[in-house]
């Protein structure tokens, strides 16, 4: 999900987590790439994981803790996301 236009556009993650949704930053702290190498499509492991799709770090999708791979130890950044109705707002703070 990109939010924003032009070089202040957000690229996020949005996963569904215990009845509600979690947001990331879209880029592996490793490297700053995004996740995911094509558009909307993301290697996700069983137990709730996440693999970057450049350098297989994994990332645990509850807390955004690397768990395996080249950035062990980092995490994703998460974003404060809610929905209201049927839209997900973020705080850009």
């Amino acid at each position: 999900m990109r939010f924003g236009d032009g070089d202040s556009a957000l690229n996020i993650l949005l996963y569904r987590h215990a009845g509600g949704i979690r947001g990331y930053v879209n880029s592996c702290p490793h490297f700053s790439l995004p996740l995911n190498a094509q558009p909307g499509r993301f290697l996700l492991l069983a137990g709730e994981r996440l693999m970057c799709a450049w350098h297989c770090a994994v990332f645990r999708l509850d807390d955004g803790v690397c768990i395996e791979g080249p950035a062990e130890g980092m995490r994703l950044q998460q974003i404060a996301v809610n929905v209201v109705g049927e839209a997900v707002c973020w705080d850009a703070g």
